[in-house]
């Protein structure tokens, strides 16, 4: 099989593409641009979907779209988040050591807040991942955390990420209050058969790959396996990629898919 790759190409359905030309499908583009308005209008954003979805990819792509001189992203991933967590991980952010009440260090937030802002200091990005994981006192706090003096402004945005369980929260009735406070929410879908195709085409050519060429049926299946999902598609063609390398196969057919999907199936005791 004749497989061309420079040293410098970046490896197909890696993180590696990620930072060198990730593929921008309708569901990302929209996605993005909706971020950027969260963190423009300071607002208490949303971004959901399905594990696997590309929601990291993306919160990735927001930080490095921003000049490290103007903003300060920080980015929480706390299992079973407190607000005593949350005020605190923020005052270590911005070089505070916070106070032990959760009372205490929420005024210190807001102190510091208020002496960032009277000083023109970096704008903040705050993101919230796996979201869905926090306390219900983390998520009931949230009523206050985007207020400043009495419900003028937001100093800040704060983008809560996770999977499609919290839009399910969000629609309880005892989230209401929070629920009403979202400036801008996005739901995360699988990509399109068209668009699968498309983004397995850009990470073998982005990785200079000359061969194998993927079949229509088999990007086909690819796609109805994976549901469009960026990480199932990545996780199923490397594992191709390294099938037909050992067959010597040029072209991936539907029969490399089935046979790679039927081990993965059996790696995860799926099956028998």
């Amino acid at each position: 099989m004749n497989v061309v790759q420079t040293e410098r190409s970046p490896q197909p359905f890696t993180r590696e593409l990620d930072r060198v030309a990730c593929y921008e499908y309708r569901g990302h583009q929209e996605a993005f641009a909706r971020l950027k308005l969260m963190v423009e209008q300071q607002a208490l954003g949303v971004l959901t979907g399905e594990v696997g979805s590309g929601k990291s990819t993306l919160i990735r792509r927001l930080f490095r779209s921003y000049d490290a001189m103007t903003h300060l992203p920080i980015y929480l991933s706390i299992a079973g988040l407190k607000p005593r967590d949350f005020y605190g991980e923020l005052l270590r952010h911005v070089g505070e050591e916070p106070l032990y009440s959760v009372t205490k260090a929420k005024r210190q937030w807001e102190d510091v807040l208020a002496g960032r802002q009277a000083h023109g200091e970096k704008q903040l990005v705050v993101v919230i991942d796996e979201a869905q994981e926090m306390s219900e006192a983390m998520m009931l706090e949230l009523r206050f955390v985007m207020n400043h003096q009495m419900d003028a402004c937001s100093l800040f945005p704060l983008i809560l990420v996770g999977q499609p369980e919290l839009r399910k929260q969000l629609r309880l009735k005892k989230y209401e209050a929070i629920a009403q406070r979202i400036g801008m929410q996005f739901h995360l879908q699988g990509m399109t058969k068209e668009e699968t195709e498309a983004y397995i085409r850009h990470h073998i050519k982005t990785a200079c790959l000359s061969s194998p060429v993927f079949s229509e049926t088999a990007m086909h299946l690819v796609h109805t396996a994976s549901q469009g999902l960026p990480r199932v598609i990545n996780q199923i063609c490397r594992h191709v990629l390294h099938d037909a390398a050992g067959k010597q196969h040029e072209v991936v057919e539907e029969i490399h898919i089935t046979r790679v999907l039927a081990d993965m199936d059996r790696q995860r005791g799926a099956t028998g």
